[in-house]
């Protein structure tokens, strides 16, 4: 947790997010551009096992660009608030 909140700059801006209780995670190993078949996988795996999303995915890179040479070892976490239903 931040202790004080730095200033904002033209580019960079510091959000509060609030606490997840409960998250469905997965992680993504390659390319950002096949995210989307992740999402689309955890969605369905959502959906199928009665949950719902209550608030935004987040995404936490973990292995990208700054320290993999290849996309296929980039490491993506995708986060998704749910609740069951």
């Amino acid at each position: 947790m931040m202790e004080k909140k730095k200033s904002d700059t033209d580019i960079l801006k510091f959000k509060k997010i609030n606490a997840v209780e409960n998250a469905v995670c997965i992680l993504h190993k390659g390319p950002y551009s096949s995210l989307g078949e992740t999402y689309s996988y955890v969605f369905e795996w959502i959906k199928v096992n009665d949950y719902k999303v209550i608030d935004n995915p987040r995404e936490s890179y973990i292995d990208g660009i700054w320290n993999k040479e290849s996309e296929n070892e980039w490491l993506t976490e995708i986060q998704i608030p749910v609740e069951s239903i």
